[in-house]
């Protein structure tokens, strides 16, 4: 990845746009409740940007993200994974900086980058780096057209997000009804599918083409999560400029609780029915019949896509208005058993959370 000049600087005290989105199973007037409380102590006018509908959130971003630039403020994502996703990429191809206020049910990219998951301490770390002009590059990936902050996949994990939107639904918004809805759909039949893969493992390297039959394809871009399943293609992530690929091959009840409790217990990586890899850049497509659309996962959001389907490092990365450097940053390899600042009170995160073809348990904000 190359490290772009840094985009201008905000406005020590401009607006924040704030972007919040109304997700399925959670209270929007007490989150709102929350964000107006964290405000309320400093001199900035917040303007409030809501979807009246889920499908809103792409081009509300991208609104949100032109007035910051027009008034000198600062777009702020406030929700999981998916809303930090619809913001940065509208943030990335506008080349301004944005906030985040850590909103979701798991929050991996919040938790990767040191931010504090409690909303007030969250705004005061944010709106003090913004006076301080401070912020930091962040590595993306993307799918075809498509960026991705955290993970990207096929196969059994778009299903899987579709079904604990629908839990979600009738049982509340909670990392437990994340955890068991994906535990249940990981139980039931899914068929594999054979895709020809073709990758490079860094920028001007020869092309290797395999062929691999997997259940689920999984492209992680956070050492966090990678870390927590075990895999050592969380260092290779954390030094920039390459991603985590994870293949789940098929398998009956019974290996498949196995491989659960590998990843329950960060032992991913030796699981027989794991194939796990880093590459700057991976194209893959279906080995046999081709269908015309695929439906793919990313950052919790899901859209049919045409394969063949590219998944890279973006040359450019996302500004990330926080401290410049993270604690992590002089360590030899990630250390995902420790929390950043301010999230060493929070519940942990179950470690059966990460696992590939439990991605719908993962944040989708």
């Amino acid at each position: 990845m190359t490290i772009a000049h840094r985009p201008p600087a905000v406005h020590p005290h401009g607006r924040i746009h704030l972007v919040v989105p109304k997700r399925p199973g959670a209270d929007f007037d007490l989150v709102r409740a929350k964000l107006e409380g964290a405000f309320a102590a400093h001199a900035h006018d917040v303007v409030w940007h809501v979807p009246d509908q889920r499908g809103d959130i792409v081009e509300l971003a991208y609104q949100a993200v032109r007035d910051a630039q027009a008034d000198g403020g600062l777009v702020v994502a406030a929700g999981g994974d998916g809303t930090i996703n619809a913001v940065a990429a509208a943030a990335l191809r506008e080349a301004v900086p944005m906030g985040v206020i850590p909103m979701g049910t798991f929050n991996y990219f919040s938790r990767e980058h040191g931010l504090a998951l409690d909303p007030e301490i969250a705004v005061q770390d944010m709106l003090h780096a913004m006076e301080r002009s401070d912020m930091r590059p962040v590595q993306v990936g993307f799918v075809n057209e498509r960026m991705f902050v955290v993970n990207a996949a096929v196969g059994l994990y778009p299903r899987l997000l579709a079904e604990r939107e629908m839990a979600s639904k009738r049982f509340g918004r909670s990392r437990m009804v994340a955890i068991l809805s994906a535990v249940w759909s990981m139980f039931r039949p899914a068929g594999g599918r054979r895709w020809r893969v073709i990758m490079r493992t860094h920028e001007g390297a020869q092309a290797q083409q395999e062929e691999h039959l997997v259940t689920t394809l999984f492209v992680g871009n956070n050492p966090l999560q990678l870390g927590r399943m075990g895999l050592t293609q969380a260092q290779s992530v954390a030094d920039g400029g390459q991603l985590g690929v994870v293949l789940l091959q098929p398998q009956d009840r019974w290996s498949v609780a196995r491989t659960v409790w590998n990843a329950a217990t960060g032992q991913l990586a030796r699981d027989s029915a794991v194939v796990s890899m880093a590459c700057a850049e991976m194209t893959v497509a279906p080995a046999s019949w081709r269908p015309a659309q695929v439906k793919v996962a990313f950052d919790g959001e899901r859209e049919w896509m045409a394969p063949p389907l590219r998944f890279r490092v973006h040359d450019k990365p996302l500004w990330l208005v926080t401290r410049t450097t993270l604690d992590r940053d002089s360590s030899a390899a990630p250390q995902p058993e420790q929390e950043p600042d301010h999230v060493a009170a929070e519940p942990e995160a179950p470690a059966i959370v990460p696992l590939p073809a439990l991605g719908g348990a993962m944040a989708a904000g």
